[in-house]
This record gives structure tokens, C-alpha cells and sequence, in this order.
């Protein structure tokens, strides 16, 4: 059972790295494309959670946002959990943030 969901989570997390390295969205006519566009940067995690679902969660760097799925052992069955974008996430300064905080350490710098 352990080594079938080793290799679940094996071919999950590599068809979604091919899924959204070779996804490329489409261009409106009004828009063009420079030549330093990069390809989508994406980074995949998958844990096993104590309650047998294995968690995927895909961080896009283009985007700056994030996605999490659950996959069922027993039929493979993927469900989308939750999607968030992280840019303003990433803007805030604090965020129940213990002392010092970074308004302080601006304070007492020369």
C-alpha cells in the first residue's frame, strides 16, 4: 500500500510539473510577447497526511499564488481545495509578528 502511494504521489507531482511547464496562456492580439518572458516557474509539494489523502500544493512564482489539492488513495479522485493569490500577502510588513517588529528595528537603525 505505501509503495502504490509513493508512486501516486510520484506521477502526480510530475504530471503537474509537465501540466504547467508546458502550459503556456494564450496571447489576445493586443497583447505581444517580449522575448523575457519566462516559462512558468512552479514549485510542487506532496505530503501524506495522517488521514491517508496525500495534499499537493503547487506555488506558482509568475503569479505569486498558490493552490492545494487532495488526492484519495482508493480511486485517485483529485479535488481542488483551495487557491489563493499571495501578492498581497507577501506586501504586508507584519502579520502577528512578535517584538521586535520591523517598525521598531527601523526606530533604532542609524
Amino acid at each position: 500500500m505505501a509503495e502504490w502511494l509513493r508512486r501516486l504521489a510520484f506521477i502526480g507531482a510530475v504530471g503537474l510539473l509537465a501540466f504547467l511547464g508546458l502550459h503556456t496562456p494564450a496571447t489576445v492580439q493586443s497583447q505581444t510577447r517580449s522575448a523575457t518572458d519566462a516559462r512558468s516557474a512552479a514549485q510542487v509539494h506532496v505530503n501524506l497526511l495522517p488521514s491517508g489523502l496525500q495534499q499537493v500544493v503547487v506555488f506558482d512564482d509568475n503569479t505569486q499564488s498558490m493552490a492545494v489539492y487532495h488526492i484519495e488513495p482508493n480511486n485517485g479522485k483529485i479535488q481542488l481545495k483551495s487557491v489563493r493569490s499571495l501578492v498581497w500577502d507577501l506586501k504586508m510588513e507584519q502579520f502577528n509578528g512578535e517584538v521586535p517588529l520591523p517598525s521598531e528595528l527601523r526606530e533604532v537603525q542609524p
